[in-house]
């Protein structure tokens, strides 16, 4: 979506039944109870209605209001930014070089904003930002921020997870130091809304590559991480929780062995998906500087290969170890889009991140609980389970 900045709040473009202070009347009769509910949940320091951190408005991200118009790209998935800035300082990224400054938005506008979204037509929100595990903190280093009991994410996700017709809700990447207790315990106590999927980094798979990239964790502590999630997430019906990930192979100064603990890191986490990049130098970060160690073309490039064939072998890959557990289960499926190749199955993305092409002429947007049946190559295979109907369209 291209949502506009706040301060166009009198667009006509924002179709929606307004009442006297500029809200719709579902926003009016939601937010009459976000409060109370709010704090019957019992988290200490719990932030409502004042900003975030800091009062000053530099510290606040702005609402942002979503125009009809906005609804000509995917009617299905809208992204939500509660969070921007960074000041982590890894060694290969340049944003705390031009978006030092985090920003968050308050629960309330962000409530705000989700119940827009719904009302437009989305039943799935993605929660963004650039490290939306720093949400409501005033800085990304968690051993300099004043209040790390503060879990103003679980909170936020707490809130949103009630907005009437919202159908599922995720969250985009997290550090594992900002998966906590009390966000898995909002995502198990949200299930219902809050899919088993989390996207979680591990960039490397080396402690002295992730010391090297000052990163904020180790690499037990990841592995206690996903170990952590996978119990907490497990579904009732046994499926583990889905993990994505992003990795960057050839850091400057990587060795064959240390992208070796890498692949066999990756190899016993189990991902769905993993994004996988060749290292490449940005201007003005400390890796650039590392010329002297930085890895010639081909060796990059076989050492990608080597992961993305980890994942997409089709007797053993990780994606497919992964998507064959999910067969003979019934899944939420959200209809997007005919199949190209045949025009009689469509295809939708599962609570459990993963691709299923099903036969019907439902329609996009259709909400539908699916069986999936098997595999075939890369595709997931599915039936519409009994008692689906047309009904379930979100208009």
């Amino acid at each position: 979506t291209n949502p506009k900045e706040a301060g166009d709040l009198a667009s006509p473009n924002l179709a929606l039944p307004q009442s006297s202070d500029g809200n719709s009347p579902l926003i009016d009769r939601f937010s009459e109870r976000l409060d109370d509910w709010l704090i019957q949940k019992k988290r200490p320091h719990t932030v409502i209605r004042p900003p975030l951190g800091d009062s000053s408005p530099n510290s606040l991200l702005p609402l942002r209001v979503v125009s009809p118009a906005a609804m000509a790209g995917s009617h299905i998935r809208a992204e939500l930014r509660i969070q921007d800035g960074c000041d982590a300082h890894c060694t290969f990224c340049i944003i705390p070089k031009i978006r030092k400054t985090l920003r968050s938005k308050t629960i309330a506008d962000s409530v705000d904003e989700a119940t827009r979204l719904v009302e437009l037509g989305h039943p799935e929100i993605v929660l963004t930002g650039i490290f939306i595990g720093a949400y409501g903190h005033e800085t990304a280093l968690r051993r300099n921020q004043k209040n790390p009991q503060s879990q103003p994410l679980a909170d936020l996700l707490d809130a949103i997870a009630q907005i009437p017709g919202l159908k599922r809700l995720r969250l985009s990447s997290m550090e594992p130091g900002d998966v906590s207790g009390p966000l898995l315990d909002a995502m198990v106590a949200n299930s219902s809304v809050v899919v088993p999927h989390l996207h979680l980094p591990l960039q490397s798979g080396s402690d002295d590559i992730l010391k090297r990239m000052n990163r904020q964790y180790r690499v037990g502590d990841y592995l206690e991480m996903i170990d952590t999630v996978n119990e907490a997430l497990c579904t009732a019906d046994g499926l583990p929780p889905a993990i994505t990930t992003d990795i960057i192979c050839g850091f400057p100064g990587e060795t064959d062995a240390q992208f070796q603990q890498t692949y066999e890191v990756a190899r016993q986490v189990g991902y769905l998906h993993m994004h996988v990049f060749p290292y490449s130098a940005r201007s003005g970060t400390a890796a650039a500087r590392w010329t002297d160690q930085h890895l010639a073309p081909d060796v990059l490039k076989a050492r990608v290969r080597r992961l993305i064939d980890l994942e997409s072998d089709p007797e053993s890959g990780l994606s497919e170890v992964f998507r064959r557990r999910l067969v003979g289960h019934t899944i939420r499926v959200i209809l997007e889009q005919p199949d190209k190749a045949d025009p009689s199955v469509m295809t939708g993305r599962c609570d459990h991140y993963a691709l299923i092409h099903v036969p019907t002429d439902l329609p996009r947007g259709t909400v539908c609980d699916v069986n999936i049946t098997g595999l075939d190559g890369s595709r997931t295979l599915g039936e519409l389970a009994p008692l689906n109907h047309p009904l379930s369209v979100l208009r």
